[in-house]
């Protein structure tokens, strides 16, 4: 059983991420403000999103493997400092200079903190056999990054986008909190792997099942990334107002998180590989019931947020198992899951975008909701249960 102590710590942990991530959802609202003022196109905007949002995700396993061999707090304090400060200030860049080193140095803070946090909840909650710390970990991030925009076009909204700058406060008293509750050292360190970061990547990814949960991860991002952000474009062009669809988008999200935070009593019941299929093989249906009413109405919205519930369900399942079949490269691992995933999908969005100019969005959606099904064949190769 956990100490009262390693319940704190992983609330903490869990806290963090819940306001690391709400400050990684800041931009998208306020950035056509600020592109505005600062009087950039939104192609560049665009461009200068993705670019730093793909240094933060495809630098996270990097980071993760510094945090391996380190052992320390230093990432989730810097993270969340760097996160709080540079995020916040985004409402008062003045060129596009300043914006891209709050852009670059914000997203900096997010993949700092991402990797070594998570492996801190995996290690003070090791005499557990299930996944659910994992998952309520993993939450929180999804409630954080769901009530960011909220949050950033509030602030803006009533007081302007000058005062945004004031909500950098709460993480920095927050990375304090963190730095008194988390202690120094782990209560368990593994051996610290004194090997080159390619032969950590070697010794990764010629684990077959490691390999099949990064790829998990992949598919999962893929499908999400494609309908929160293609999505919205088509239900613009039907007549959708910003403010319903802003709605659906918040509440496909937060299907997400139901769907992370019943992930471990699901598997104590079915088993990690029946989650993973339960995952994964419904994706197909919805889609095509999603297709089918043409992405309205009460069941194309239904089928929609249903695709969001089973698309989480097995996020905290294949951290956790990922990490218990690597623990000598836990904040490695869950930097490969947790974002270098999403950075893979972010490097591919642009052509789907492109593909769905000329088939059409629903046409294209529909086929991606098949990745998931096809995928699901190789699903056997991981372990019945999370004992390994």
């Amino acid at each position: 059983m956990e100490s009262l102590n390693e319940k704190k710590i992983i609330k903490a942990l869990s806290a963090g991420h819940f306001i690391t991530d709400a400050y990684s959802g800041f931009l998208n609202p306020i950035m056509p403000f600020i592109a505005a003022y600062i009087g950039i196109s939104m192609t560049v905007a665009t461009i200068l999103i993705s670019v730093s949002n793909l240094t933060s995700s495809l630098s996270q396993p990097f980071f993760g493997f510094i945090a391996d061999k380190w052992q320390r707090r230093f990432f989730i304090f810097w993270g969340m400092i760097m996160a709080s400060i540079f995020l916040s200030f985004l409402g008062i860049a003045h060129n596009i200079y300043t914006l891209i080193i709050c852009l670059l140095l914000g997203h900096m803070g997010v993949a700092f903190f991402h990797p070594q946090a998570t492996s801190l909840v995996s290690k003070y909650s090791q005499c557990n056999s299930n996944s659910k710390e994992m998952s309520i970990f993993i939450a929180m991030g999804t409630f954080g990054f769901s009530l960011g925009p909220a949050i950033s076009s509030g602030i803006a909204s009533l007081w302007g986008l000058d005062k945004l700058p004031f909500a950098c406060f709460l993480g920095i008293i927050f990375a304090f909190i963190l730095l008194k509750t988390v202690p120094k050292a782990n209560i368990q360190c593994v051996e610290k792997p004194k090997i080159s970061i390619t032969q950590a990547l070697s010794k990764i990814f010629s684990n077959k099942p490691v390999a099949v949960l990064v790829i998990a991860s992949i598919v999962k991002s893929f499908v999400v990334s494609s309908f929160n952000i293609i999505l919205p474009f088509y239900w613009k062009s039907v007549g959708f107002d910003v403010a319903k669809i802003g709605i659906i988008l918040f509440i496909f999200m937060m299907a997400g998180a139901l769907g992370v935070v019943s992930s471990p009593f699901i598997e104590k019941r079915i088993g990690v590989r029946n989650v993973f299929y339960l995952s994964l093989i419904p994706v197909t249906p919805l889609g095509i019931i999603f297709y089918l009413s043409g992405g309205q109405g009460v069941i194309g919205l239904v089928s929609f947020i249903l695709i969001g519930y089973v698309s989480f369900l097995a996020v905290p399942v294949n951290m956790y198992l990922a990490q218990r079949l690597m623990p000598d490269f836990k904040s490695m691992i869950s930097g490969f899951i947790g974002g270098f995933s999403w950075g893979v999908i972010g490097i591919v969005l642009p052509l789907i975008s492109h593909i769905s100019q000329i088939i059409g969005i629903i046409n294209i959606l529909f086929i991606i909701t098949f990745i998931p099904l096809i995928f699901s064949y190789f699903i056997k190769v991981l372990p019945k249960n999370a004992e390994v």
